[in-house]
């Protein structure tokens, strides 16, 4: 398979899994991946919006549309915090909290699936290329070219 290939198929996969994560779910997938980190995080931690922005690999601006969106939506509540008039700490609000175990269910449904008959060698092997072309693709990203 050469890069093009692989390419296409990793885009391919990934807006399949959009398709169905949004299908099944009935909210677009990043606002759960965002809900979800979220609620896993809350309330041993504070989330804001950079920490969102790192740990899903989205971008500053899109970030910050989906978090207007989900607030307008009663998904989460932006909270000043006293120290620095700019940041706002990311909470969930009690809708949220409620939807936790159902946000879960469905994550856990879709892993399911999109690994079904597929060995624990396998995944583990198909995760470490995963791992190693997102930072090819961070590399090139900020203009390191390798290769």
């Amino acid at each position: 398979m050469d890069g093009k290939q692989c390419a296409g198929s990793v885009l391919g996969l990934a807006n399949l899994i959009k398709r169905v994560f949004d299908t099944t779910t009935g909210h677009c997938g990043t606002q759960i991946r965002i809900l979800n980190f979220v609620l896993v995080s809350y309330p041993d931690r504070e989330i804001y919006q950079k920490d969102i922005e790192e740990e899903l690999n989205i971008r500053s601006a899109s970030v910050s549309t989906l978090l207007k969106k989900m607030e307008a939506q009663d998904f989460i509540r932006r909270k000043k915090v006293s120290y620095d008039d700019r940041l706002k700490k990311i909470l969930p609000t009690s809708h949220t909290v409620e939807m936790k175990e159902q946000v879960e269910r469905h994550i856990a449904l879709l892993e399911k699936r999109l690994t079904a008959g597929i060995k624990e060698e396998e995944l583990r092997i198909f995760s470490d290329v995963l791992k190693k072309m997102q930072e090819n693709m961070e590399l090139t990203e900020r203009g390191n070219r390798c290769g």
